[in-house]
């Protein structure tokens, strides 16, 4: 099982050689290039197939290391880093490949080498290149779209302060969310929660996407829910997923990149945007969850532009005293905050929005306004 959908641009045997120690070893690569869309080098990536005399090399370092990877049509220098659920280590490179960047005239030839990705950008990889320009400069300098998606954090692993925030962080949870973990969590929501579909199209309906807006969903997860609300945009127009969880980026990337959807993995308490960037701005499912939940939802009005919608869906604690005695200690014990009724609409009120509306489902409360500042 791979995460490099599609066929790669190259795939086949190669020679990896490291100086310090002295070491080379006959591998089976999966390698595919782009270029970015940040500064427009070429970059490859790919996978070495699992390889037990490499494993035993690599654990014997405390990090990535440099090396350099040959074909029979050349060679490159490479990094080789992290292993994955698979047991293949990561490869990266920039400039010229260590495979030919025209398809080879004999098509029964193994390896097979296909012209890259870089040379007709694909409807993804264009979504990604108008995601990473909305950044500000000086995110934009030190950000890297090598996997598909922007990475703010230099590869950073995600804080997990909580038993909550460790699932959002786990592969596993990544893999299952959108078909077991979210279903469970609305049912967790009580008698009157909405499904996701209805979940979707209202939130859709409550941001009023349309055309080509710019759309930011924040604490995406496996972007199911980013891309859903992409196929409401045409154009131009944008739905950029924001998680600080590489292995739910990871999960988008793989299943949810589109024509008008495109991922980034930051810390969403301070947004890589300028002030007034996005026309539509959401935050569903999780805020209860989140360590900080009013520094972002500050950070989501300072980016939405004079006239653009935000929308959250979150926790709500109810009024009875047994109902939120039992809930409150329930939440507590795994990191998960319950909110009063009045906490967002006074938010956004304070802010000066407009069309401010609210609705309770059970122990989740639905709110959305218009920024008129």
């Amino acid at each position: 099982m791979s995460d490099l959908s599609g066929k790669p641009d190259y795939r086949g045997p190669a020679t990896l050689a490291f100086e310090a120690p002295p070491a080379e070893f006959d591998v089976e690569i999966d390698l595919r290039g782009h270029s970015q869309p940040i500064d427009g080098i070429f970059r490859w990536y790919g996978r070495v197939r699992p390889h037990e005399e490499l494993q035993e090399f690599m654990e014997a370092a405390a990090s990535s290391r440099k090396g350099l990877l040959s074909t029979d049509s050349g060679t490159a220098s490479v990094t080789v880093g992290d292993v994955d659920f698979w047991g293949r280590y990561r490869l990266q490179g920039k400039g010229n490949p260590p495979y030919p960047l025209e398809p080879d005239d004999d098509p029964d030839d193994t390896p097979t080498a296909i012209t890259p990705t870089a040379i007709t950008p694909s409807a993804e990889d264009r979504a990604l290149g108008r995601a990473a320009a909305l950044l500000e400069p000086e995110f934009r300098a030190s950000a890297d779209t090598t996997e598909g998606y922007v990475e703010l954090l230099g590869g950073t692993p995600a804080p997990s302060p909580t038993t909550a925030s460790k699932a959002m962080n786990n592969r596993l949870v990544a893999s299952i969310y959108e078909k077991l973990w979210r279903p469970a969590g609305i049912a967790m929501m009580g008698v009157g929660g909405l499904s996701m579909s209805a979940e979707r199209a209202k939130a859709a309906s409550d941001l009023r996407l349309t055309g080509d807006m710019t759309v930011l969903d924040v604490a995406s997860g496996p972007g199911n829910f980013t891309r859903n609300l992409s196929e409401h945009l045409s154009g131009d127009g944008i739905a950029i997923g924001f998680d600080i969880s590489g292995q739910m980026i990871r999960r988008a990337v793989r299943d949810n990149r589109g024509p008008h959807a495109a991922y980034m993995r930051g810390d969403a308490q301070s947004l890589p945007f300028a002030d007034n960037t996005f026309d539509a701005v959401c935050c569903f499912a999780a805020l209860y969850l989140i360590p900080n939940p009013l520094t972002v939802v500050d950070e989501l009005v300072r980016v939405l532009r004079p006239g653009g919608r935000i929308a959250i869906m979150t926790s709500y604690g109810r009024e009875t005293a047994p109902v939120r005695s039992v809930v409150g200690a329930a939440s507590g014990r795994i990191g998960v905050r319950m909110f009063e009724k009045e906490q967002f609409t006074s938010i956004f009120e304070a802010c000066g929005m407009t069309e401010i509306e609210q609705e309770v489902r059970g122990l989740a409360q639905f709110v959305s306004a218009t920024n008129a500042s």
